[in-house]
């Protein structure tokens, strides 16, 4: 059965026990935003209800299993293993069971499609969108353009080079 603590301000830690493995969950929300973290571990089945403590900025969590007690720290939206001595078993509460348990967050919105860009000049640049091609000077670079793309450089020293050459004209460097 999973468990849940709500850490207020839109937090909530869930905790699940899944076979052998103890499955810890951070889920925080806000307007317009969610963000889940979490972390497992192999601690074997709860012999108790989990239990929550806070301790100035974090919350710790405590499970007790037939392999031992294990011990974890929330503080902000880190989850890390935790001193087990750090337990402050007078500030221990039980954690509650789970409402709905923790739901996958729903996949993102694709954006809706930008409005085509009118080509713009600023001095001696001009820029268009479709092909994308920025032109200043004699010098054109350009995406999308198959006449474009023909025109290659040597990463080297920068000459120009042919398609299919093996090695720059200029400095000699291995193009493939």
């Amino acid at each position: 059965m999973p468990y849940q603590y709500d850490l207020g301000f839109g937090q909530k830690i869930y905790l699940d026990n899944s076979g052998l493995t103890t499955v810890i969950t951070l889920a925080s929300s806000g307007s317009g935003q969610q963000q889940q973290s979490g972390i497992q571990a192999q601690t074997g089945l709860w012999t108790e209800v989990p239990q929550a403590a806070r301790t100035g900025s974090s919350v710790l969590l405590r499970c007790v299993t037939a392999q031992g007690v294990f011990v974890w720290q929330v503080q902000g939206t880190e989850i890390g293993v935790a001193d087990a001595a750090a337990w402050p078993a007078q500030q221990a509460l039980a954690l509650q069971p789970a409402e709905a348990g923790l739901q996958a967050m729903p996949p993102i919105k694709p954006m809706t499609p930008m409005e085509p860009m009118a080509p713009m000049t600023m001095g001696n640049m001009h820029l268009s969108a479709n092909p994308m091609t920025m032109q200043m000077g004699d010098m054109t670079l350009s995406m999308g353009n198959a006449e474009a793309s023909a025109k290659k450089f040597c990463t080297q020293c920068g000459s120009a080079i042919q398609a299919g050459d093996r090695f720059c004209g200029s400095c000699g460097h291995q193009l493939q």
